[in-house]
């Protein structure tokens, strides 16, 4: 009996800091990632007042913003990376993001190229950059559609 105490003590203290750690890089992903995300809205929110008539068009805005989301897309992989599907980590991000990764990769990777577009031909004029835009928005929405969990 004092050896089986002795061992399950042991155990629980060489190998709790071992979780612990896990649960510290989950949590760390999850923020990057959560990060990365509301940097990109805060590009895309100026963009968007344009396309909607609230703010005055301005092509130079347009183009850098969008470059910005361009940059900030190119890392979702990289955020994605650390799998937190099978963890306590609250996340919008749904467990098929890891089942399906190829699919995932692809569609970040569609958001840069909708983005580097805006940044070109949605500078010119209005009508482009709603056009480009909406690749942009359409972009966003078909990865979300499959791999963020729905409020």
């Amino acid at each position: 009996m004092r050896k089986s105490t002795l061992t399950l003590v042991l155990s629980t203290v060489l190998f709790a800091p071992l979780s612990f750690a896990a649960d510290e890089r989950s949590e760390a992903a999850a923020e990057s990632r959560e990060g990365i995300f509301e940097v990109i809205r805060m590009y895309f929110g100026p963009v968007l007042g344009m396309v909607r008539g609230q703010i005055e068009f301005d092509g130079e805005v347009v183009s850098h913003n969008a470059t910005k989301i361009s940059q900030l897309a190119a890392m979702i992989p990289d955020a994605f990376r650390h799998d937190t599907s099978d963890t306590d980590v609250e996340t919008e991000a749904l467990d098929a993001i890891w089942d399906n990764i190829e699919d995932f990769n692809e569609k970040a990777a569609a958001l840069v190229s909708a983005a580097d577009n805006l940044a070109v031909s949605g500078a010119a004029d209005l009508a482009a950059t709603r056009q480009a835009f909406g690749a942009v928005g359409q972009a966003c929405k078909g990865c979300h559609d499959d791999y963020r969990q729905q409020d």
